[in-house]
């Protein structure tokens, strides 16, 4: 009997759950990023927020686009349709976690949510300070190699979105439209070719 050359096929998007609690659900999330252009619309039906922490895709929301990196945290609001682009090649990875509602009311500054009853974030991401993204790789790697209790877990969550929030640990985009667009196409031409010395 002969050995089959045949091999399983690499999926496009892979999502493991590394913790669900009455506090917190964090899942960490690749993908290949082989679709170049904009996926079909999708949406999630809870308010997520996902901290890319390798490569880079393009978030679209409507006119908005949000280039995702590891210096910023993104919002995804329940019921609110995106599409994602991956402009440059390699794919992306992201931690996710998602906070019991009225945990996240307790946490979220009242400026960075609309008004309503429903709980939605205003902006479609905040750029996060290194520290922030050093609590997004302990947390990460700490999980993944089962290195850390429920409680501590969620204990270091909540920090994380604490800080990811907190007026002195992040900062909103301020520039004009055009020139947020701007930024974002030398933030992807940048991407597209780490080891070239850039003018």
């Amino acid at each position: 009997m002969g050995l089959s050359n045949e091999t399983k096929p690499v999926p496009e998007f892979v999502v493991d759950s590394l913790l669900r609690s009455p506090v917190v659900t964090i899942r960490h999330t690749y993908c290949r990023g082989t679709c170049r252009h904009q996926s079909a619309e999708e949406c999630t039906t809870t308010t997520q927020l996902v901290f890319p922490y390798r490569g880079v895709y393009v978030r679209h929301v409507g006119v908005d686009q949000a280039v995702a990196e590891a210096n910023q945290v993104l919002f995804f609001n329940a019921f609110e349709g995106y599409r994602i682009s991956h402009p440059v090649p390699g794919g992306d990875a992201s931690l996710t976690l998602v906070i019991g509602e009225a945990m996240l009311r307790e946490l979220a500054p009242t400026t960075l949510m609309r008004d309503g009853a429903k709980l939605l974030f205003r902006q479609s991401r905040l750029w996060i300070d290194a520290r922030t993204q050093a609590l997004v790789a302990l947390l990460r790697h700490s999980l993944r190699q089962k290195i850390v209790e429920h409680l501590e877990a969620e204990s270091l969550s909540l920090t994380l979105v604490q800080r990811a929030l907190g007026p002195r640990t992040t900062h909103t985009p301020g520039a004009t439209f055009g020139r947020q667009r701007l930024v974002d196409r030398v933030k992807l031409v940048l991407a597209s070719d780490p080891a070239r010395r850039w003018t």
